[in-house]
């Protein structure tokens, strides 16, 4: 029987740990305070053929601790809640009420495994540690491609750039993530045809040798949400796209 999803914890544990392990006297490890960061988190499993959310990293709520099976085993691993009817985290509850809106199931995942809630803790890394986080994205983006998604949502605008977005920003890309060639229009003196889907209003990238649409969004919960419009035009425009309606 075909599989319908990935066993993220079956198929990478031991890599992610390996990770861990050849970077444990890395200056982000140092803070004794910050004991979380030394307890990657991943999903149990990633889904196939569904809506995918692209997050940038697990959160890390200040005064929790980690879990001793965490401890236990240098990792841990969370379920995440395909029955759109229960209540959990509410990170997830607005990607539900986008797939809800949308009539589809959705799956999730984050770029980078590291526990923290301050963003720029990931942008300093990649100044500073780019193999730290280049080891994390070989992963991320070899799941996201076996994944198979119908529609992807990248629902933070910095992990957008781990995609191609801002190359001028970026001297290093090559050197730091896989960059797709995300041109909004034809530039004939630069040799760049457009890679964006006038018909359905997003990029598209290739995975699988099938072009895959992949919407650039801000986040969804938390104190820089998108706002009540950008959020009701994500739902159409998700919802159009996952039925097969062009917008022209």
């Amino acid at each position: 029987m075909k599989e319908y999803f990935i066993d993220i914890e079956a198929d990478y544990k031991q890599t992610v740990k390996q990770i861990w392990k050849d970077f444990e006297n890395s200056n982000i490890f140092s803070d004794a305070e910050k004991e979380y960061r030394r307890y990657p988190l991943l999903p149990e499993k990633v889904y196939k053929n569904k809506l995918l959310f692209i997050g940038i990293n697990p959160s890390f709520t200040k005064g929790s601790t980690i879990p001793e099976k965490d401890k236990n085993n240098d990792i841990g691993f969370y379920s995440e809640q395909l029955d759109q009817s229960k209540k959990d985290i509410p990170y997830f509850e607005k990607i539900k009420e986008v797939a809800n809106f949308c009539k589809t199931e959705w799956t999730h995942l984050d770029l980078f495994f590291l526990r923290e809630t301050n963003q720029k803790i990931i942008e300093k890394l990649s100044l500073e540690n780019i193999e730290f986080l280049n080891a994390q994205l070989r992963i991320s983006f070899e799941i996201i491609e076996k994944s198979e998604p119908k529609l992807i949502i990248v629902s933070n605008a910095f992990a957008s750039e781990f995609f191609g977005k801002m190359k001028a920003k970026h001297h290093l890309l090559n050197n730091i993530w896989r960059s797709f060639d995300l041109f909004f229009y034809n530039d004939e003196r630069k040799n760049k045809k457009s890679t964006f889907n006038y018909e359905i209003g997003t990029y598209e990238i290739e995975l699988n040798n099938k072009k895959i649409p992949i919407i650039f969004s801000g986040m969804l919960s938390g104190q820089r949400a998108l706002d009540i419009g950008s959020l009701e035009r994500l739902k159409w425009q998700s919802k159009m796209i996952l039925e097969g309606k062009k917008m022209k």
